[in-house]
């Protein structure tokens, strides 16, 4: 299977299929509609990029089946600000198309929500982070053949050449922790709460050497 693998830079083209991706892990909802489901998964996806410097995809089979994108807090850490502008401004088209609709509107709350949690998950860390895994995912269907521990080793290597030390992520009971747990990280902080059906998730922010 690796070697059947590609690694390169995100391009635009690689959107649809990597928002399919986050549709199926994070918002196929009962109840929720195909259409909302996509527009918020894109959403989530522009987001993401919005705050990244840097962004790897796997291909196979000539498509995007995994991702990492990072963001580096260090002097030298190129910046992205038209592609910043455009992300922007594709997040405010997609809400506004989800505004009129009852499921819309939950859905972009269920959201604000979650980045509530987060900041509440950092907030007060001691810790001097030097960069942080924005957006990591791998296609559920190949999971377990190696193409997490590609992209994860990759953005190490170049977390190590920016010189950056220590890192965070966020990341969810929705997720294989374990594979954080695996590689060394640290559990730092939990914190539990309802936002996707009735049962509660916990959300948790983990710390990681570079």
């Amino acid at each position: 299977m690796n070697d059947s693998i590609v690694l390169r830079p995100l391009r635009r083209t690689d959107y649809p299929a990597l928002a399919e991706m986050l549709r199926r892990m994070w918002y196929a909802e009962p109840g929720l509609s195909p259409s909302c489901a996509s527009r918020l998964a894109m959403i989530d996806l522009h987001y993401s990029m919005s705050d990244s410097t840097s962004a790897l995809v796997t291909q196979h089979g000539g498509k995007p089946v995994g991702i990492i994108a990072t963001h580096v807090d260090v002097p030298g850490a190129r910046s992205r600000r038209r592609l910043f502008n455009w992300h922007r401004e594709s997040i405010l088209r997609l809400a506004a198309s989800l505004l009129p609709s009852a499921e819309g509107r939950d859905g972009l709350r269920k959201m604000l929500s979650l980045t509530h949690i987060d900041a509440k998950l950092l907030h007060g860390v001691q810790s001097k982070f030097d960069a942080e895994v924005v957006l990591f995912l791998v296609d559920e269907s190949l999971r377990g053949c190696g193409i997490g521990r590609i992209l994860f080793d990759r953005a190490m290597e170049d977390f190590r050449k920016a010189g950056v030390r220590r890192y965070f992520l966020f990341t969810d009971t929705r997720c294989d922790v374990g594979f954080y747990d695996h590689r060394g990280l640290s559990r730092l902080r939990g914190r539990r709460a309802a936002l996707y059906g009735d049962a509660p998730e916990t959300f948790y922010l983990y710390e990681g050497l570079a």
